[in-house]
C-alpha cells in the first residue's frame, strides 16, 4: 500500500503544475536554495515525494519545456509572408501544409 500511496503523490505532483512553473521560473538552471524552496512549497501543498523523485521529475520537466520552446521556434520559422509570394509559391506552400495536416 505504501508504494501505491507514493505513486499517487508522484501523480499529484506531476499534475499540480508546480514543476513546470519551477522550471520556467528558474530557466532550467536551479540552485540548492531553489530546490529547498520547492520542497517547502510541496510540504505546504501536502505533497510528499522523495528528493530522488523530485530530481527525476524536474529533469523530465526540463526536457519537456525545452522541447516546447524548440517546437514553438520551429512553428515561428514556418511563418511565411504571403504578400511577398507569387501565386504559384502560395499554392505550393498551402499544398504542403494541407498534406502535413492530413498525415
Amino acid at each position: 500500500m505504501e508504494g501505491e500511496a507514493q505513486k499517487n503523490q508522484v501523480e499529484v505532483l506531476k499534475n499540480s503544475g508546480l514543476l513546470s512553473e519551477f522550471v520556467r521560473s528558474t530557466g532550467g538552471n536551479w540552485e540548492q536554495s531553489d530546490i529547498e524552496s520547492l520542497v517547502a512549497k510541496l510540504r505546504e501543498e501536502n505533497i510528499t515525494v522523495t528528493p530522488e523523485e523530485i530530481g527525476t521529475l524536474l529533469e523530465a520537466e526540463k526536457v519537456a519545456c525545452a522541447q516546447k520552446v524548440t517546437d514553438k521556434k520551429t512553428e515561428e520559422e514556418v511563418t511565411v509572408n504571403f504578400d511577398k509570394l507569387s501565386l504559384r509559391k502560395k499554392r505550393e506552400f498551402l499544398g504542403r501544409e494541407i498534406k502535413k495536416s492530413i498525415r
